[in-house]
């Protein structure tokens, strides 16, 4: 297997679309990366690309997609991000299905397997596609190469930044690659003009980033995850508001109180998530599963403290840290 594993570095830096194999295995720690090599299948290749979630794939559409294909075609070519996802949801004759289907597959068609595990398992099916597969690993990248990437990102731009500011900025962005493009594009907006980044333009644009975001927050919150409270900490005391997040709260709640009085009344999902504005896949994903973590009556008692406590905050002055908080715990108690 170690033979066939390449670095995804230096695949992404020197990508020919015709060094994929029909199947090819993603995985690792750095998503941002897995995200940049599947930009450069998608920009390089003239078949037709499909690009599918795995918690929202069904194994009769992946069927479909190389059900048509031909030796004499350009071929079809398949990404599944959050390949484990995907297994998850099939029953052992599935597994079985989809592994013949693996098995089946040739050249022109491609399927790029993307995995959001750090290590794989050795277990079936992984062991044996592991086997099949041509593997692409997405480790974290160094301290060093993090530093060398965003210095050379700055100065490609003719933009200076001397060492002390470099190291103040990159404090802040805590190794994350796809993080660290967003703020260091708004720096080099920033200082265009005037050629050089101080410390003072990092303080106006960088926020320090926050190591679990609010939505994750929202997902461990519904779910009643003991580690949600941590999280609300940190983003209350980094870059959120109590008020902030409590109407990101009720926007959810009311969201799922919608969802499941809707569907007990028998109107298909694709209406419910129409009328509720919802059109993304990951959402859709997101707000079903949500639903399943909590009742009816507990949304609907929810909403009612949520209104009680922003008067208490607004009218009568209660410290919405502290207040914001304790609604948190009990809720998670």
């Amino acid at each position: 297997m170690q033979q066939k594993e390449k670095s995804i570095v230096k695949v992404i830096k020197d990508f020919h679309f015709e060094d994929l194999d029909t199947v090819n295995l993603v995985y690792g720690k750095e998503n941002f990366l897995k995200k940049q090599l599947i930009e450069k299948i998608k920009d390089q290749t003239e078949t037709n690309f499909h690009f599918f979630w795995g918690d929202e794939l069904t194994l009769e559409k992946l069927n479909e997609v190389f059900a048509g294909s031909s030796l004499f075609s350009e071929g079809e070519i398949a990404v599944i991000w959050d390949f484990d996802q995907f297994l998850s949801k099939l029953g052992k004759t599935q597994i079985q299905q989809f592994m013949e289907l693996v098995e089946k597959l040739n050249l022109p068609n491609r399927l790029i397997l993307v995995s959001l595990k750090e290590k794989i398992p050795k277990k079936e099916p992984y062991k044996t596609i592991l086997e099949k597969a041509q593997i692409f690993t997405a480790p974290s990248i160094s301290s060093k190469a993090f530093m060398v990437s965003v210095k050379k990102k700055i100065e490609r731009e003719g933009i200076e930044i001397d060492d002390d500011t470099l190291l103040y900025l990159l404090s802040k962005l805590k190794n994350d690659l796809y993080y660290a493009k967003q703020e260091v594009e708004k720096l080099i907006i920033l200082t265009k003009t005037k050629g050089k980044i101080t410390k003072e333009d990092v303080d106006a644009v960088v926020f320090p980033k926050v190591e679990e975001n609010v939505f994750s927050f929202i997902d461990k919150f519904i779910k009643r995850e003991k580690d949600a409270l941590k999280i609300f900490k940190d983003l209350v005391s980094t870059t959120h508001h109590p008020f902030e997040i409590q109407s990101l709260i009720l926007t959810y709640l009311n969201r799922i109180l919608l969802f499941k009085t809707l569907r007990e009344q028998g109107i298909g999902e694709d209406m419910i998530f129409s009328k509720l504005g919802v059109n993304h896949p990951f959402m859709k994903t997101t707000l079903k599963k949500l639903a399943g973590f909590v009742e009816k009556e507990e949304i609907i008692t929810l909403i009612k403290e949520l209104y009680n406590l922003e008067i208490k905050q607004k009218v009568y002055f209660e410290d919405p840290y502290k207040s914001s908080e304790e609604f948190v715990v009990k809720w998670l108690s």
